[in-house]
């Protein structure tokens, strides 16, 4: 998990750029009809978003040929972000791509490994249609983060995955992402999560919701996989120059070097597991 910076933008403004675009004038001027309500719930979710109760604004459930507001459809609601924010050549075309490239050298806030390609709906549009082009609901995200959170949505607090944009600090700066080597044959590293214990309770279920709605523990799992294979090379050097203290020292070095650059770190917390474990130290890095 990342934090980024919240967008700035005149959320009115964002709407406006998107539907000054379209070329029906009947469709635009229904849309221009809307303008506060647009601006109403951007402002709510504002407030909503600082206060982590997103999951207090209510979803809808219509078809898209259905009236969600004055008399827009909700997908004609939706077309404002896929046609007029998202097609290219569009005016609101480069706030498309300023917000892709607002994540740090590309990585995806929600998982850390993947490269941001598209946005994504932190409510999705389908069930909030009024947020379809509302800058703070737009995160930049890899396809797989993408994917596998489809339409879900929280509906309690502690359903809440994290936001980029109005997160805790805590959860970049104390570490609740964790691994183990799992003995079994063949030894592989699982990821799980742990929680500070003077977290709330409700902090502890968000960041598990985190893990789970993303599918980390797999993804994690996937690229420990890679990196185990590709560390066994460099560990057998150290080994050689070093011995088995020589690598366990490598192996907190690193582990502390990954850590405060990101405390929660799939790799972070891949090193810290090795390095915590005897076996594989004293030479079981070869069997990967």
């Amino acid at each position: 998990m990342r934090l980024l910076p919240t967008p700035t933008d005149d959320q009115a403004a964002v709407f406006a750029m998107c539907i000054n675009s379209i070329s029906d004038l009947d469709l635009r001027n229904r849309l221009e009809a809307i303008s506060l309500n647009f601006s109403a719930a951007a402002q709510d979710y504002f407030a909503r978003g600082h206060a982590r109760q997103l999951y207090l604004i209510p979803a809808i459930n219509l078809r898209d040929d259905a009236i969600v507001v004055g008399a827009v459809t909700k997908r004609e609601l939706k077309d404002t972000y896929s046609d007029h924010m998202v097609g290219k050549g569009k005016p609101a075309r480069a706030i498309y791509d300023r917000l892709i490239l607002s994540a740090p050298l590309r990585r995806c806030p929600y998982c850390g490994i993947g490269h941001t390609t598209t946005l994504d709906h932190y409510l999705p549009k389908a069930r909030f249609p009024l947020l379809s082009v509302v800058t703070l609901n737009l995160i930049p995200s890899c396809k797989d983060c993408n994917t596998d959170k489809r339409v879900a949505y929280a509906t309690t607090e502690t359903e809440q995955t994290l936001h980029p944009y109005f997160e805790h600090r805590s959860v970049i700066e104390e570490q609740w992402l964790y691994a183990r080597l799992d003995m079994n044959t063949p030894p592989a590293l699982e990821f799980f999560v742990s929680a500070p214990a003077h977290w709330p309770d409700i902090l502890k279920a968000r960041v598990a919701a985190h893990f789970t709605g993303y599918n980390l523990k797999a993804r994690y799992s996937l690229e420990a996989s890679n990196g185990l294979a590709t560390l066994r090379d460099t560990l057998n050097l150290v080994w050689d120059n070093a011995g088995q203290q020589g690598v366990r020292e490598h192996l907190n070095a690193t582990a502390a070097g990954h850590a405060r650059r990101h405390a929660n770190a799939w790799d972070t917390a891949m090193y810290q597991a090795l390095a915590a474990n005897p076996w594989y130290y004293s030479g079981g890095f070869r069997l990967f």
